[in-house]
Formats: structure tokens, sequence, C-alpha cells
């Protein structure tokens, strides 16, 4: 049983990432688990996923002539 991480953003997102491998998957060469994936912590985040943090379009003064 693989354990994972949660990571919930304040934009709605959320991302799974592994926190270790069970006995099984450690020693498979291709680090294969056939087992079940484990959520063990969900973490709440303040900010925004990477996707979202891209800079928003902001409106550009018009320039006169």
């Amino acid at each position: 049983m693989c354990d994972f991480e949660e990571f919930l953003f304040s934009c709605g997102h959320s991302i799974v990432k592994l926190k270790s491998h069970c006995h099984f998957a450690r020693n498979d060469p291709n680090h294969q688990c056939f087992g079940v994936k484990v959520l063990r912590n969900s973490w709440l985040q303040v900010d925004e996923c990477d996707n979202c943090k891209t800079p928003r379009a902001t409106p550009q003064p018009q320039q006169r002539r």
C-alpha cells in the first residue's frame, strides 16, 4: 500500500503526490504497486495552484493621440 498526500488549493484544484512506496514497490525495479493506494494526509493551501497563478491580463490604459 503506497502512501499519498493531497494538496487542496484555494482555487478549487488539487494534486496528489506520492509520499512513500510500499514494500513491494520499493523492491520492484519499476516501482509498480498493485496494492491499495492510501491517502495519508490532505493539506489545505492558502494559495492558488501553479496553473492559476499565471499573470492575469490587466487592462492597459489607452493612449490618446
